[in-house]
Parts: structure tokens; C-alpha cells; sequence
């Protein structure tokens, strides 16, 4: 009876109702009394979703908890607490989820030892460790949940309901898209979409939302469009296979430019998730609706919007949903020309990447934090405010720059690595050598573009609209309305750095653009310390 998602919130949901099953065969006499409650979990479930389905659970998990339960017993209990684990995380309340989760697993594990499989327990455990998945992927456990998802897999067998074979492809292609590795995911949503074409049809429609998820991701977003229609078409599923369809379609729009369309369907995603019980989800669409108002220009609107769902997703536990709110409140305030509290919100945001474990994420926002900085001093009246700010700029964007270009290779080749370097790296060295202009550093600017011609990334270095330019209009810094984060395709967990820069070899060699002159160690020495990525090697040679 689970409505979570995998982190990143595109690829959809499923629904595991066998939770609510009372199981093979009738109840015993010990606990025929509880039969009923089985008849109101599913009937209020059906009217109301996961949170309307509580008291009838809790009561039937009251039942349980007596001193000389049995076997029985211990499956009821599991039941009831991976329902609860369900209810939690439409409310919001991830890491109670977890624990529920993790309590009915080993309720399900105890009632196996003591009855077998006389009452289909491991199917509630095998929904139990997909649902606790989900969850441990929405707030940055992935590592977690991909090996409870391996370790699932060798137990299912010929007898396992097509129900929970799809619930773990969905999950994992989930999980394996936020993290990057595109081919593994679409191995696993298409996996998905078999079984569930072949046995549970009314499921397709989360499958195709993950295909269309994956297709965004990686550049194509006149596929993901297909993809995501497809998935609205096929709403057989209810009201939360609808909205997020909806949702995924309105992130497309919003990047096109269509606002209205884009706010149609942010609008029809909220509702969707309301109706089907899911207040969790509801409140993280909202970001959308908020990023529709900065679009519009209704600035103090925006932010309203956008601080309350911040509250939201903090205390629900999802990181990914506070990077992404943070991000965007920062936006709203450098369009209000608030320049110390859009830094504030960009350092709240840099803070949940370096929790994660994520320094890729933190360069990117150290970027954003620049762009910011050059922007206010361009506003700025004063001489003296501009060269700080300006100052400021190069302080970020330099380190920011040198790590974003070592840590390139650490994505697989393809188009993340392309998207990487066009939206991330590329701007940070524009930004850097803008701030170096401005404060007429020439010895500086000779330093970067020698690191530059020495880089395996020269080739897509292409100087692209100024800060000014790109801060024009609503004053956004020219980035994407709602942003996913980046995860490292070649490392174990997302955040977790690969031996050196290119993933496996040495980095490259220090090249000095003066010979004998070596001061711009200096600068990636702190690029080093910030972000735990090697850049250059201690050897060093001489320009040409």
C-alpha cells in the first residue's frame, strides 16, 4: 500500500496492496476476531489512500502485541506495520517509515521461522524490503537501498507474485536513474514494463513514467514526452499515476517556456496526489507552482511559496527535495536583487550536498553562488562593494572551476558527462575568468587558461553569454527552473569520490604557465581541500 517514490520523484510509484492481504487461508480462532478490520483497512484505502487506511491498521496492530504471539501473530504484526510504514511516508514522516519498514521485516522473519510459508509471509517481507527501498532512497541512502534490492533478488524464485517483480525492477530502475547509470536503469524499467504488460497491465503507466524520466535525463526530451503521455493515457492505476505523469509532463513545459501549460499541470499533479492520499508528494510538487511564479515574475509570491515548502520537505526528511527547494528560494532572492539571503539559501543547499556525500553537488552550488556574487556587484553603486563582490566571485568560482573539471571523469561518457560540462564547468570557468577580468588579475587569467589548455575538457570550453546577460529578465542566472542533481555514474554511491579525477588513472601533470613559478598551486591545493578531488599531480613541467 506504499505511495513512494525514488529519489528525484520521476519515475514514479507502485502500489502494494498484497500488504493488506490477510494472507493464504482463513484466520485461526485466535484470531478470527481481527477478519473484519482486513474488509475496513481495504475499503478505506480505496476511498481515501494510505493515511485514511490508519485506524483500522493501528488497531490491528494492537491485536498483536500480546505476550505469547504466535506465528500468526507475527504476520499479522508484519502486515500491519508495513501498511504503517506506508501511511508514514504519505504523511511525510520518512525515517518513521524506515523504522516501521524495518520492524515488519523482522516480524515477517520471525513468523517464517515459526510457520513457513503457510500464510505467503515472505511476499509481505519482500514488499516491506522494496517499500523500505523506496524510502531509504528519498533520503539519500541509495547505497542501502540498491543492496536490499540485490539481495531480494536471489530470493525471488518462480513462485513470486508478479506484483512484487515489478515493484522491484520500478524501484530499482528508480534508484539506478537518480544515480546516474542510465543503461542499468533502462535494463531495469523495461523490466518492469514486461512484467507488468504481461501480468499487472494497470502498472505500465509507472514503467513508461520511468522511461520517460530516464529519457529527460539524458538529453531527450522529445522521447521523454512520448514516454510521459503514454503513462498519462494509461491512469488505470488512480489518481497518483496520474499526478505524477502530470508533474513529470509539467517539469517538460516549464523548460519550454509554457508557463500556463506548465502551471495547468503542476495544479492537476497536486490535486492528484491529495486525492489519492499522498500530502507528501503534494507538497513537494508545489515547487513547481513556485518556480511558474518566478517565471511570471511574481517574485514575493515565489518565495512565500517556495520557504513553506522548504519547511515541508525538511521536516518529511527528503534531500533531495530540500536541495531542490533551497536552489530555488536562492533564485528568487538574487531576482529580488537579495544578495546575502540568496547566499544564505545556496549555503543551506551546499550543506545538504556535503551531508550526502555529494562534492559535485557542492561545486555546483558554489558556482550558482557566484554567479550570484558577479551579479551583485554589477548592480552595486559603489567601487569598493563591486571589487569585493567581484572578489567574492573569483573565491568560489576559481576553486568551484578546477574541481567541476576534474570531476568530469568521474561520469560515465555520454551525454550526463556532456550535460556536466555544459551547464557546470563551462560556466564556472566563464564566471572565473569574468571575475578575473574585472579585477584586472592578468598574471591570474595567464594561469587559468594554461590549466585550461592543459585539461581534457579544452574542447568544451565554449564562453557563452555573460553573468549580466544570463541575470537578465528575472534575474535567475539562466538555470534550469527546477534541477535535478547530478549523481556520479562511476562510483559506488552517489557522492562517494572515485580514486583521482579521471576515476582510475593519475591526475594530470602541473603545468606552469611561468616557469619556475608555481603560485597557482595555491588556488588548487583550496580547490583540493573543498571539494576531497585530485587535480594535478605534485609533478610538474613548464608551459611550452
Amino acid at each position: 500500500m506504499t505511495t513512494a517514490e525514488p529519489t528525484g520523484g520521476e519515475a514514479g510509484t507502485f502500489d502494494a496492496r498484497v500488504l493488506g492481504l490477510p494472507g493464504s487461508g482463513s484466520l485461526p480462532d485466535r484470531w478470527r476476531h481481527v477478519e473484519p478490520l482486513f474488509a475496513e483497512l481495504s475499503a478505506a484505502y480505496v476511498s481515501g489512500g494510505p493515511i485514511a487506511a490508519e485506524p483500522a491498521t493501528r488497531r490491528l496492530l494492537a491485536a498483536t502485541e500480546v505476550e505469547d504471539v504466535d506465528g500468526v501473530g507475527l504476520d499479522l504484526r508484519g502486515r500491519a506495520l508495513s501498511n504503517l510504514s506506508a501511511i508514514a511516508e504519505a504523511r511525510g514522516d520518512a525515517r518513521t517509515a524506515i523504522d516501521f519498514a524495518t520492524r515488519a521485516i523482522a516480524a515477517c522473519a520471525a513468523a517464517e521461522a515459526a510457520i513457513g510459508s503457510a500464510r505467503r509471509t515472505r511476499e509481505v517481507r519482500f514488499g516491506a524490503v522494496i517499500n523500505r527501498a523506496q524510502t531509504l532512497a528519498l533520503v539519500g541512502r541509495s547505497a542501502e537501498a540498491l543492496q536490499d534490492l540485490e539481495a531480494l533478488d536471489a530470493e525471488f524464485d518462480g513462485t513470486t507474485p508478479p506484483l512484487l517483480l515489478f515493484g522491484r525492477h520500478n524501484t530499482l530502475g528508480g534508484i539506478l536513474l537518480d544515480r546516474e547509470r542510465f543503461a542499468d536503469a533502462e535494463v531495469a524499467f523495461r523490466a518492469a514494463l514486461s512484467a507488468a504488460l504481461m501480468h499487472e497491465p494497470r502498472l505500465a503507466s509507472y514503467a513508461y513514467a520511468g522511461l520517460g524520466a530516464l529519457a529527460h535525463r539524458t538529453g531527450d526530451p522529445r522521447l521523454a514526452a512520448e514516454q510521459l503521455q503514454i503513462s498519462r493515457q494509461l491512469q488505470a492505476t488512480g489518481p497518483l499515476a496520474a499526478a505524477r505523469a502530470e508533474e513529470n509532463l509539467a517539469r517538460l513545459l516549464l523548460e519550454r517556456g509554457e508557463v500556463d501549460a506548465a502551471e495547468e499541470r503542476f495544479l492537476a499533479a497536486e490535486e492528484g496526489y491529495r486525492q489519492g492520499g499522498d500530502p507528501r508528494s503534494a507538497s513537494v510538487s508545489r515547487l513547481g507552482r513556485a518556480a511558474v511564479l518566478l517565471a511570471r515574475g511574481k517574485l514575493a509570491a515565489a518565495r512565500g511559496l517556495a520557504e513553506r515548502v522548504g519547511a515541508d520537505v525538511l521536516a518529511q526528511g527528503d534531500v533531495w527535495a530540500q536541495f531542490q527547494a533551497e536552489l530555488l528560494q536562492g533564485d528568487i532572492l538574487v531576482a529580488q536583487w537579495r544578495f546575502p539571503a540568496a547566499d544564505a539559501a545556496y549555503r543551506r543547499a551546499r550543506a545538504v550536498s556535503v551531508s550526502t556525500g555529494a562534492p559535485h553537488e557542492a561545486a555546483r552550488v558554489d558556482v550558482r553562488r557566484a554567479v550570484a556574487a558577479l551579479t551583485a556587484a554589477e548592480r552595486s553603486l559603489f567601487r569598493a562593494e563591486k571589487q569585493r563582490m567581484r572578489r567574492a566571485a573569483l573565491d568560489l568560482a576559481l576553486p568551484a572551476a578546477l574541481a567541476t573539471d576534474a570531476l568530469r571523469g568521474r561520469f560515465a561518457a555520454g551525454p550526463m558527462r556532456e550535460r556536466w560540462i555544459r551547464t557546470v564547468s563551462t560556466v564556472a570557468f566563464e564566471v572565473a575568468l569574468q571575475s578575473i577580468s574585472a579585477l584586472a588579475e592578468t598574471r591570474l587569467a595567464v594561469e587559468v587558461i594554461e590549466f585550461l589548455c592543459s585539461s581534457p575538457s579544452l574542447d568544451a570550453f565554449a564562453p557563452a553569454a555573460s553573468a549580466s546577460e544570463r541575470a537578465s529578465g528575472n534575474g535567475r542566472g539562466g538555470f534550469a527552473v527546477l534541477e535535478e542533481p547530478y549523481a556520479l555514474a562511476a562510483s559506488g554511491e552517489a557522492g562517494t569520490a572515485s580514486p583521482t579525477a579521471s576515476g582510475g588513472g593519475a591526475p594530470p601533470l602541473f603545468v606552469r604557465a611561468l616557469p619556475g613559478d608555481e603560485s597557482f598551486r595555491a588556488w588548487i591545493a583550496e580547490s583540493e581541500r573543498r571539494y576531497g578531488v585530485a587535480i594535478r599531480s605534485a609533478e610538474a613541467v613548464d608551459a611550452w
